[in-house]
């Protein structure tokens, strides 16, 4: 029996940059002030013992901006302290019983949320699965389409359908989300891993990343594709795959 399960997906955050660097405010020798805000007024912190809001009132302006050497956001309730954060919805992912003669697919969640950065890559880091005996499966070196009988392993990060102009072996993944819009956050898959219908994994490899400062959150939905050939050896594949987030302030 060949089955395949997928565990411990795990992520691993990374900051690059400096504190100075990365939360500048306006300040004097005898005076600082924080998040300057132009409109009529708001309030950050309003609570009762049951209930807390932050609230805001006339802002002339939200949203980012962005030139060659500086960035800007925006808005009455943009935090002062810059952060990443990653977090991986789907601890384990069990693919079944792999076959010749079709693929077996599956999939698996995570988001990245950065504020005030520079951009941030994701990266996964492991070995394609292997099984008892440490013979692992033929990983996907470059972007190919899914081949019934032969020994595959690959992934992307966008939305599959067999209607895509490569069609894929099933309607399945996602594209990449903006949250709560692309105003604030831009992430997206990485090159080899950002077309429907093809499927790429090198350990090491790059697979979403997002090059414009923002400070919102992007959902990200991992395809999984096996396919094996009548030779692939027997037993039980596993694969401990862990992403790590790197951001620069």
């Amino acid at each position: 029996m060949k089955r395949l399960r997928l565990v411990t997906l795990t992520g691993v955050m990374v900051l690059l940059g400096t504190a100075s660097a990365m939360a500048a405010q306006s300040q004097s020798s005898n005076y600082q002030v924080n998040e300057v805000q132009f409109g009529s007024g708001g309030l950050i912190n309003s609570s009762s013992p049951n209930y807390k809001s932050q609230q805001n009132l006339g802002s002339t302006g939200i949203g980012s901006a962005n030139s060659a050497n500086y960035g800007a956001n925006a808005g009455f309730l943009t935090p002062n302290e810059p952060f990443l954060e990653m977090v991986v919805s789907t601890s384990s992912l069990d693919l079944g019983t792999l076959s010749s003669v079709s693929a077996s697919t599956g999939t698996a969640t995570f988001h990245v949320r950065a504020y005030v950065d520079s951009g941030y890559t994701v990266m996964s880091m492991n070995a394609p699965p292997t099984n008892e005996d440490g013979a692992p499966l033929r990983n996907l070196s470059t972007a190919a389409a899914s081949s019934p009988g032969t020994e595959q392993f690959g992934i992307n990060l966008v939305q599959n359908l067999t209607s895509c102009a490569t069609p894929a072996p099933a309607n399945f993944g996602a594209n990449p989300v903006p949250v709560p819009n692309s105003t604030y956050a831009h992430g997206q898959a990485a090159s080899g891993y950002n077309t429907c219908g093809l499927f790429k994994y090198s350990a090491g490899d790059i697979i979403a990343q997002s090059g414009t400062p923002g400070w919102g959150e992007t959902d990200y939905t991992i395809s999984y594709l096996i396919n094996i050939n009548t030779i692939s050896r027997a037993g039980r594949y596993t694969m401990a795959q862990d992403l790590v987030a790197v951001a620069t302030y």
